[in-house]
């Protein structure tokens, strides 16, 4: 599986045990990766499906056969969602591309004290998340929401912790033990962490504070090393 290319299927575009790419799709799997008739063909709808299929027409567009379908694909077991402060473009725009490589559902942009960027291009945002999620063969594909105050987050959240750089009350990977969590939503600060009183708030609100470890990270570091602590539990406690 790791050397197969996806494809982006529109649900709009199966009838049946059939399906069609249409206009950049069909151009990649066409003119860019050389498909031709009776070639195997792995294709995503981007709301939990996957399909395998087999090409039968070429060309402006492409239709086939679904020969196979699968629920859930490529999903982690556990809703992973992460909000995380805003930092500057080039790396949150990265940071959005991994986060969508480790498994996360959602992605929160927080508006916090000392965030140095406090807007997001969301039609760039939107298509860095969907091109992520085709290209490592993710069959859902994430949300990206716009971005929000920490207390408009808090007060319409549920099940959320809180990761701030270096220290907290447990490991992440010992809270992860504990809890064995179904779905989880993981606040990250921005560099320079959260503030004084933006951690007050969060101590008031009662939202557990977990360490990621003793070293500090970088934002972007943060949310892979969370991502991947919650999915494949903690070695190190």
């Amino acid at each position: 599986m790791a050397n197969e290319h996806f494809f982006y299927l529109s649900p709009d575009n199966i009838t049946k045990n059939r399906f069609k790419l249409v206009s950049e799709e069909a151009h990649h799997a066409f003119d860019v990766f050389r498909l031709n008739v009776d070639d195997e063909i792995w294709m995503l709808d981007g709301e939990g499906t996957a399909y395998k299929g087999i090409i039968k027409q070429n060309g402006q567009e492409v239709i086939g056969e679904i020969i196979e379908k699968t629920s859930g694909f490529s999903e982690a077991k556990i809703k992973m969602h992460i909000a995380v402060g805003l930092i500057k473009r080039d790396r949150f725009e990265w940071l959005l591309e991994k986060a969508v490589e480790c498994g996360a559902v959602s992605i929160t942009p927080l508006l916090l004290a000392r965030c140095v960027n406090k807007s997001l291009n969301m039609e760039r945002a939107l298509k860095i998340v969907r091109t992520a999620a085709i290209q490592c063969g993710r069959s859902r594909f994430p949300i990206i929401h716009e971005p929000i105050s920490l207390i408009q987050f808090i007060d319409k959240s549920i099940k959320c912790i809180v990761c701030p750089n270096s220290y907290g009350e447990q490991s992440l990977a010992s809270w992860q033990k504990d809890v064995q969590p179904n779905e989880v939503t993981m606040l990250i600060g921005p560099e320079g962490d959260f503030s004084e009183n933006e951690m007050t708030v969060i101590r008031e609100k009662n939202i557990p504070i977990v360490s990621l470890g003793s070293r500090r990270l970088r934002t972007e570091t943060a949310v892979m090393t969370a991502l991947n602590i919650i999915e494949f539990g903690g070695l190190n406690d």
